[in-house]
């Protein structure tokens, strides 16, 4: 459930251990894009890890995953709970156990952020938003994407989002958002299927 879900270089190793920061912003920029362009849609299972500052352990949460382009993505929770999440362009359905709600993103910002959000690190474009301040930086096998709000309406929401990249595919392998508060919430993709075919009844919003 997404809602319980650049300095020195010295600075940079000691926030982001394992990882050198990218020169050449411009070059990784590109390619992400271009790969992203590519991926017309995703499947995937899902791990969700909440950390509130009040709680000593982590919120665990499992479920499935799938993506459309343009604007079309559908989260199934399935342990510990039963929770359903579709978002469909401006209109996004939630079914939480027996109760069922339905909300556009015109008319509700918290929601439309954090969608954008989402759909943004997955198609590579959140890199180009003016709504953000970003840096990269790299190991072996992945990217580490620091995004930081700039945005008055994001800011408030989060302190950082940070995104990792496998370096094989471009495909995203977690993104993490980091609240003011010290919450955080990490979404790890896993066994993730690349233009897979799925079907419109997925992202029905009826």
């Amino acid at each position: 459930m997404l809602m319980v879900i650049a300095g020195s270089a010295i600075t940079a190793q000691a926030q982001h251990a394992g990882y050198t920061q990218l020169s050449d912003l411009s070059k990784f920029k590109q390619q992400f894009a271009d790969v992203a362009a590519k991926i017309n849609s995703i499947k995937s299972d899902f791990t969700q890890e909440k950390s509130l500052s009040m709680l000593s352990e982590k919120i665990t949460s499992k479920g499935k995953f799938w993506y459309r382009k343009p604007n079309m993505l559908r989260m199934e929770y399935t342990q510990p709970f039963s929770y359903l999440m579709i978002l469909n362009k401006d209109n996004v359905y939630i079914k939480d156990g027996q109760k069922e709600n339905k909300v556009s993103t015109r008319s509700n910002k918290v929601f439309k952020q954090i969608n954008k959000i989402v759909v943004d690190c997955i198609q590579g474009t959140a890199l180009n938003s003016g709504d953000f301040k970003s840096a990269v930086y790299e190991n072996k096998g992945t990217y580490l994407v620091s995004l930081s709000p700039v945005n008055k309406q994001l800011s408030d929401f989060f302190k950082t989002i940070e995104i990792t990249v496998d370096k094989k595919d471009y495909s995203v392998n977690t993104i993490e958002m980091l609240e003011g508060t010290g919450d955080s919430t990490t979404l790890h993709f896993t066994n993730k299927e690349i233009n897979a075919n799925i079907p419109d009844a997925f992202f029905a919003i009826k």
